[in-house]
């Protein structure tokens, strides 16, 4: 019986959309890594709105984070430092967000990242609806392309792709 049950509960964990979600994504379609992240991020922007509108949600305004002028996540983005950040919050009746909150990350050092998406975040406007929404989901997730392997160069390691690892 016990063992059922933690099966059951393994198979439901693991099959969660989110826990695949960090992973870099599949960019073999597209003539660049550039174009296959920002087809991404537009289609999960997309999403998420057409999810809200079903809901009865639409945004008003739209803040994007402000990464410029932070030391600490300026040389995050310099050292690539990937993963993904999960924010959850709520829509209040007149439109404005509260509660945003980290929910989950998939690494500690993708939490550089999260301070300016907080911020931006509390400052999303929804059209005023008839009752608060909360728990409400958004993904934030930094991918970069990998570095080529050269001949020669003893400074990374190579994998059997031809991608650089660290």
């Amino acid at each position: 019986m016990v063992k059922a049950v933690i099966a059951a509960a393994a198979l439901i964990f693991a099959s969660q959309a989110y826990t695949q979600d960090w992973q870099r994504p599949d960019c073999a379609g597209f003539d660049s890594f550039s174009e296959c992240r920002n087809a991404e991020r537009n289609n999960y922007r997309r999403q998420k709105q057409q999810e809200f509108r079903e809901k009865g949600l639409s945004f008003w305004y739209y803040e994007r984070p402000d990464f410029s002028e932070n030391e600490k996540i300026e040389k995050a983005l310099e050292e690539k430092v990937e993963g993904a950040l999960y924010f959850s919050f709520t829509v209040e009746r007149d439109g404005s967000v509260s509660g945003v909150t980290l929910k989950e990350n998939s690494s500690a050092s993708a939490r550089i990242y999260a301070e300016p998406i907080l911020a931006a975040i509390k400052n999303w406007q929804f059209v005023p609806a008839d009752k608060a929404w909360p728990d409400q989901e958004w993904r934030y997730q930094f991918f970069f392309e990998a570095e080529k392997c050269e001949e020669g160069s003893e400074a990374v390691h190579c994998d059997s792709t031809g991608v650089a690892t660290r």
